[in-house]
């Protein structure tokens, strides 16, 4: 057995199985079993479901020792900030390496790029490719952005950004989510919802572009990790709230014209590396993308209309995918060549089951009945129907950030309101709408593509990028579509999900309607759930009013005496969690903050009285 895993002590550790054929059977994010979001932390968890004895080799996204600098493409030194002065690669430290090798098995080291690139490459099913990679940096990486070209058992990096010399484009976006009141590194997708409410104004990007500067060179930090290599405390970033309101103070604008500037230099800049890669290496090969920065769903659509034979965007971009690029190889140095994929990417169903359901629905004292699937279908497409919300819970968890039917809530898109309801339930603040989930026979009559060249299908399962809504269904469907007229759908064909693609067809029939709401089944700054008990917990908190977990139906309104109980425990946590927070500070030997508990996932909510 080969295994793939990525720890950094910060954030998304994961870990990836292959089968002795080297295809991908398992990959779980460490956060799914301890429950803290994009818990870095060394992934004990992820790793108690895999017999390490028999374990050939384990593939690290990071070399082991620190590599030359890079000297960076002309074009990235045109886009990206020079640094003020050469930074060194960040070493590995040795408690990192220490807890690796405490695992006892051959441990194989890799590029964290190359291993962005190439798990973007291994997902795909394709068998060529150019990747384009990015995000804020890596231990031992001299890179923040690549251009490479992959193949089957190859990865050759094109070109690069420096890390030595110049800032990392991801920085930028970072600083602004810091500046905006969110958390860096969780909430950029706030910042991408809240750009689509602002005003486009040169003044403005003018105005950021040079905050960003001045923050870069200032010799004090916006934010930093706290926790880190420290197994009882996840690491989390915590923002100079001084400096913030300093630099903050110095841009007279709006959150949402910030946010838009931000949101538009980063497609100007990034978008001018990809027309380079398209008139350097030509559009003939399919392009996949890779990293953190590649999570922003709208860059993505930038990204399509440059003209490409096809788009691919990797579904878990973040870190926790260099498990599986390391994974693979280290497959190919202990095992030898994989053949090329299929041509088709991957399902991201890779994830654990939700274990024995009766049994912990019983212990649990819920009360539920076990259906058949069709009645457990024909339930949901009525509970549905009537303006009820579904969680659903069924089979392996998917892989990656996104909920694509398996960790799920769905409820209409045709009711302008849900949004707020949804999020109060879900102790949720966002922007952007929520996602539509819709048969492949529906696409055409929902989605323009009149703009976009190159094909996108290979994104539509996933989630990865935004689209343009038609004029005439977006008024049919207002929950799903955001303020730029555009949605980041999931398309379902009936051969990868029979079961889903039933249903919505069933919903249809129905209600007329082409797409559902897909929203991820968790509470704000909660991990997706992964087993019953999850499942529960999360459902109760939110009140929503079915919860399917198999084909086990749990309605809300048999339940409602272990709803009031599990909200009450909720806030009597809320006390102890904000004990726990000051007495971190303390340790770290930080301010202590009057404010949200940075481990408790209901507080930042609830504090600021969102919820009930």
């Amino acid at each position: 057995m080969i295994v793939g895993l990525n720890y950094s002590a910060m954030h998304d550790s994961s870990v990836c199985v292959l089968d002795d054929a080297g295809r991908v059977v398992h990959a779980v994010s460490e956060e799914r079993f301890s429950r803290v979001k994009q818990d870095g932390r060394f992934p004990r968890g992820a790793l108690s479901r895999i017999a390490l004895d028999e374990v050939e080799a384990i593939g690290v996204p990071y070399s082991r020792e620190e590599p030359p600098p890079v000297a960076s493409a002309e074009v990235f030194r045109d886009v990206l900030l020079a640094r003020s002065e050469p930074l060194a690669t960040n070493p590995c430290p040795e408690q990192w390496l220490r807890n690796l090798e405490s695992l006892g098995r051959p441990l194989l080291f890799f590029d964290h790029h190359e291993m962005h690139a190439y798990a973007a490459f291994v997902l795909s099913g394709l068998s060529e490719a150019l990747c384009v990679t990015s995000d804020y940096g890596a231990y031992c990486c001299p890179v923040s952005t690549g251009v490479f070209h992959v193949s089957a058992n190859r990865v050759q990096r094109l070109a690069a950004a420096g890390h030595h010399e110049l800032e990392p484009l991801a920085a930028m976006y970072t600083d602004v989510t810091a500046l905006l009141g969110f958390t860096p590194t969780k909430h950029e997708g706030k910042v991408t919802g809240l750009a689509a409410h602002g005003i486009p104004a040169d003044e403005v990007r003018d105005a950021l572009w040079k905050i960003h500067e001045d923050v870069r060179r200032d010799r004090y930090r916006l934010y930093d990790w706290v926790g880190v290599l420290d197994e009882d405390v996840p690491p989390f970033l915590e923002p100079n709230r001084h400096l913030v309101a300093e630099y903050r103070a110095r841009l007279p604008y709006g959150d949402a014209d910030l946010a838009r500037a931000a949101q538009d230099l980063l497609e100007e800049k990034m978008g001018r590396v990809l027309e380079w890669v398209a008139e350097t290496y030509g559009t003939d090969l399919p392009l996949l993308l890779s990293g953190g920065l590649f999570a922003n769903v709208r860059l993505n659509l930038h990204a399509a209309r440059i003209g490409f034979r096809s788009l691919f965007v990797c579904p878990p971009m973040g870190d926790e995918g260099l498990a599986v690029g390391a994974a693979r190889a280290a497959y190919e140095q202990v095992v030898g060549p994989v053949a090329p994929g299929g041509g088709r990417p991957l399902s991201m169903a890779l994830g654990p089951t939700p274990g024995p359901v009766e049994r912990v629905l019983r212990d649990l004292g819920v009360r539920y009945r076990r259906e058949s699937p069709s009645v457990v279908r024909d339930t949901v497409v009525a509970t549905l129907a009537a303006g009820g919300t579904v969680a659903l819970v069924r089979g392996a968890q998917e892989f990656g950030p996104r909920a694509l039917g398996r960790r799920s809530i769905l409820a209409s898109a045709q009711d302008p309101e849900i949004n707020d309801r949804l999020n109060q339930k879900l102790r949720r603040t966002e922007f952007m709408p929520f996602a539509p989930l819709l048969r492949d026979v529906r696409f055409d009559e929902v989605f323009d593509l009149s703009d976009v060249r190159g094909d996108v299908s290979p994104c539509l399962p996933f989630m990865t990028i935004c689209l343009p809504v038609r004029r005439e269904v977006a008024a049919r469907i207002p929950a799903v579509v955001h303020v730029d007229g555009t949605a980041r759908p999931q398309v379902v064909r009936e051969e990868d999900d029979p079961e889903l693609y039933a249903l919505l067809a069933a919903y249809e029939e129905t209600t007329g309607a082409p797409a559902l709401i897909n929203t991820s089944f968790n509470i704000h700054d909660e991990p997706l759930v992964s087993d019953t008990t999850d499942a529960v917990s999360a459902f109760l908190v939110a009140e929503l009013d079915l919860l399917v977990v198999e084909d086990c139906l749990v309605p809300l309104e048999h339940n409602r005496e272990a709803a009031a109980l599990v909200r009450a425990t909720e806030r009597a946590a809320l006390a102890v969690g904000k004990a726990r927070h000051r007495a971190l500070n303390e340790s770290f030997g930080r301010q202590i903050v009057d404010g949200p508990g940075r481990f408790d996932p209901h507080f930042v909510a609830l504090e600021n009285g969102e919820a009930p």
